[in-house]
């Protein structure tokens, strides 16, 4: 299903975010929120990573959008 051009945006944006985290360092889906301008949207934040694409084809794909580095509330990584 496409995209609306805000939800594509917004999904660029949590994205790019995530990819400035540095290695050996964590933070939480409501930091990344809060980082791109929508507090109010952690488990929108959430929903992006998981359809994160595998496909490296694809220009953000889980080999370059580091989705582990991102923690729930309650400390862990959710599962994909």
């Amino acid at each position: 299903m496409p995209r609306s051009d805000e939800a594509a945006s917004f999904y660029i944006a949590v994205y790019r975010a995530v990819q400035e985290i540095p290695p050996g360092k964590v933070t939480s889906y409501g930091h990344i929120a809060k980082l791109i301008g929508t507090p109010q949207r952690p488990r929108q934040v959430g929903i992006c990573l998981k359809h994160l694409p595998d496909d490296p084809g694809q220009r953000h794909h889980s080999g370059n959008v580091p989705w582990q580095r991102v923690i729930n509330a309650k400390g862990v990584i959710s599962p994909r």
